[in-house]
This record gives C-alpha cells, structure tokens and sequence, in this order.
C-alpha cells in the first residue's frame, strides 16, 4: 500500500502558494471526489493519499470513533503519512488521546494548531511526534455527526512548513478539506453500515425494528406497527441484542444509528 513519506514530498512551495494557481482547486477537486470509487479500505486510503497531495499537504489522518456498549469505542483511522507515524503513536497513547481529537471534540468549524493549548506533557509528546512526522502546521476538520449519534469524525491534513493553513488564502484549503472530510464520511459510513449489517447478520426487519426503537416507539407501538405480537416484538429484539453485542435494544438501536445503518430505514 502506498503512502506519503514526508521527508521526501517536502513542497517547493507552500499550500498558500499553491492556493493562488488557477487551476489549484479543480485539481484538488477532482482528486476529492474519485474518493466514491474506492473499493476496500486500501482503495480508499490510496485515494486520500492522492487528493492530500493535490490539496498540497505533507500527510493526513483521517479518524472515526464509535462508542459501543462497553468502556472502550470502536476506531476506524487512515493514515496517509509516513508509516512511522501510526507506529510511533500507537506506542505514545490511543490517537483518541492526541490534542487533534479534543480539539474535534469541541468544535464544529476547522481550525488550526494555532488553535490548540497544549495542557500536560503528553500533548507536547504528541505534537512533537507529529511534527517529526509531517506535521509542523496542520488543520484540523471536525466531522459532527446529527445530534443524538454519538459518533465523532476528524480530518487533519498536515504541512512540513510553519503556518501554512494560515491567511487569507487557507480559506479555499478549508473548503477542500471539508470536502475531503465529507467524501470520507461518506464512504466510511457505507462501509461500516455494511460491515456490521453482515456481521450481525441482521435482516430487514430487524433495521426496521431498529428503527422503531430509535424513534422511540414501545413494544405495543411497534407491535401496533408490524403486526407482530407484543412477545414477538421482545424476542426479536433479544436475538438483535446478541448480535449486535448489546445489553439492552436501546444500546442496540444506538449502535446501529451510529453505524448509519438506520438512514436507509
């Protein structure tokens, strides 16, 4: 699998530089949207690769965190970037502990490492490593999920120049980067959606009992609904709960929402 190694991409010139050529965005664009195409994981991350360095980045990490009904959440990253990178931070602490993913954690608009206060020395361990590792100025994408899916997304492209994302020009950079983020969600979706779909083997019914229960709906509403009986209703939802190694439907129908397998439902 191909990846970006910073220490032999270093740009003759800056984003902001590269921002300024007519045909910069385009460029950018095309490469953005070929992201649909990817057929696996690997697909997809050659993919990122090619539009980071069409934005005119150095490196880029792309992370979706899950919390499942249990203490740790389910983690999903691409990174196209050096390999040390992934090796090296997964020996430091969990990405999910990096000063990047507390800053997506409270904020809904990009933002810059001008942005982000580091608060004890593992923060400074991380950036440092980060910066070793492509990353001397980086902008980081929050990717909220709806309101009551409690699901978190976060782009970070990285530059091996100082201040790179910053200035008047950085402000076509962010729309790309959204819509680099957006892609990524996009597809990650499709593919977890289907991925737990097939693990937990559950079929169309069982989405539209999920779905039920995540709007709310009681056993007498859903039996009302389907037609089935009040303990049909109960004992589909206990098989649904093993496989999808939940405790209760709740947690069930909050997983699968999560996982974007109740927006075709």
């Amino acid at each position: 699998m191909s990846l970006i190694d910073p220490f032999h991409t270093i740009h003759a010139t800056s984003i902001r530089e590269r921002a300024k050529s007519s045909d910069y965005a385009a460029q950018a664009l095309e490469a953005i949207v070929r992201l649909h195409q990817a057929t696996d994981p690997p697909a997809l991350l050659d993919r990122l690769m090619n539009a980071t360095v069409a934005i005119g980045a150095t490196a880029s990490v792309y992370t979706v965190a899950i919390p499942e009904d249990g203490p740790e959440p389910s983690c999903f990253s691409l990174f196209a970037c050096h390999p040390g990178f992934a090796q090296e931070q997964g020996d430091h602490e969990p990405l999910l502990n990096h000063p990047w993913f507390r800053f997506a954690r409270t904020h809904t608009t990009p933002g810059t490492d001008h942005q982000i206060t580091p608060k004890h020395d593992a923060d400074f361990a991380a950036l440092s490593l980060a910066r070793k590792y492509g990353f001397k100025s980086c902008l980081i994408v929050p990717t909220p999920a709806g309101a009551d899916l409690d699901r978190l997304e976060m782009l970070c492209l990285g530059s091996d120049r100082e201040d790179d994302f910053e200035g008047s020009e950085a402000r076509v950079v962010r729309t790309l980067a959204r819509s680099l983020a957006a892609e990524l969600h996009d597809w990650l979706t499709r593919y977890l959606r289907q991925r737990l779909q097939a693990a937990a083997r559950l079929q169309e019914k069982d989405v539209d009992l999920l779905a039920m229960e995540w709007q709310g709906l009681g056993s007498k509403e859903i039996s009302l609904r389907t037609g089935l009986s009040v303990t049909s209703v109960d004992s589909r939802f206990q098989r649904i709960n093993a496989r999808l190694n939940c405790a209760s439907r709740k947690a069930s129908a909050k997983r699968a929402a999560a996982y974007g397998l109740l927006e075709s439902a």
